[in-house]
């Protein structure tokens, strides 16, 4: 993130006067690389409300938290005992069991990733919990358990702007709904695609596999990190701080400098900020 890019955000803030900060739910918070909202959360324009259930994240979460961060050890999904399935690779656990041919079929990984123990544990429901705010951005990485997860947050995510799931593409787990299933839920519950933040791909196995690694592009597509936004077809249900509040996360959380005009467009017509803000913004853009 650029010094520039942090001063957009930082302009933003300022200029659009939220009525409430900025609330971040992570779930499988697990820190195995940086999230998209750590730019906001390292400036202190958010607070982030985590969820981890493996033991060793959830232990390192809490040693390098900051004051804007409260984690909680609990497994989320539908408030029901589950199984959790722990890989040795700790990228791999889920509460669903490994689809063997999603990992031998094109020779993905390893054995190590099909190493696992069972633990019998319990789930909450993100509808449930009373010390958790309304959502304004939800991100969440549970391989496979997504869905589930969602449907039973409506009441948290009736107000949210942004919601940032991991959606599969090859099957790695038995049971999990795919993209298709999440997209019908996310959908469902007033949310519109909007881009891929990121994607892994793997190169397809064959005898010859270990000749084509810098010749030949890992062709099939594994899973992607991608964006939801709340649906601005029916303009007029949105409100004009959801507006705000999708202007911030679409320049600093994901990229989308165009979406935050867009965001501010809409706020001028309304008479909610002056088009000073938005030429202003614009400016920044173009340094």
């Amino acid at each position: 993130m650029t010094s520039t890019a942090k001063s957009r955000a930082d302009f933003l803030v300022g200029a659009l006067r939220l009525a409430e900060e900025l609330r971040v739910v992570d779930v499988g918070a697990n820190p195995l690389s940086d999230p998209p909202y750590k730019p906001l959360l390292d400036r202190g324009l958010c607070h982030v409300w985590g969820f981890e259930p493996q033991f060793d994240a959830f232990d390192e979460l809490q040693k390098i938290k900051g004051t804007n961060e409260t984690y909680f050890p609990h497994a989320v999904g539908d408030g029901k005992p589950h199984t959790l399935f722990v890989s040795r690779n700790s990228g791999f656990t889920s509460i669903y069991p490994l689809h063997e041919k999603g990992f031998t079929t094109f020779g993905f990984w390893g054995a190590r990733a099909r190493d696992v123990t069972e633990h019998s544990i319990e789930t909450v429901r993100l509808d449930d919990l009373r010390e958790l705010p309304q959502i304004d951005c939800l991100k969440i990485d549970v391989q496979g358990a997504e869905k589930m997860i969602i449907d039973n947050a409506a009441r948290k995510l009736s107000e949210a702007v942004v919601v940032i799931p991991e959606v599969r593409f090859n099957q790695l787990y038995e049971g999990e709904p795919m993209f298709a299933g999440l997209d019908l839920t996310l959908r469902g519950q007033g949310f519109m695609m909007h881009k891929f933040l990121s994607s892994t791909s793997l190169r397809v196995g064959s005898t010859v596999k270990s000749q084509l690694r810098g010749v030949v592009s890992k062709s099939h597509l594994i899973d992607a990190d991608a964006v939801y936004i709340r649906d601005l077809r029916d303009h007029e249900s949105v409100s004009d701080e959801q507006l705000k509040k999708l202007a911030i996360f679409a320049d600093d959380v994901f990229d989308s400098p165009d979406l935050t005009c867009h965001c501010l467009d809409r706020l001028v017509a309304r008479g909610a900020i002056s088009a000073s803000t938005l030429r202003d913004y614009v400016a920044m853009l173009t340094v």
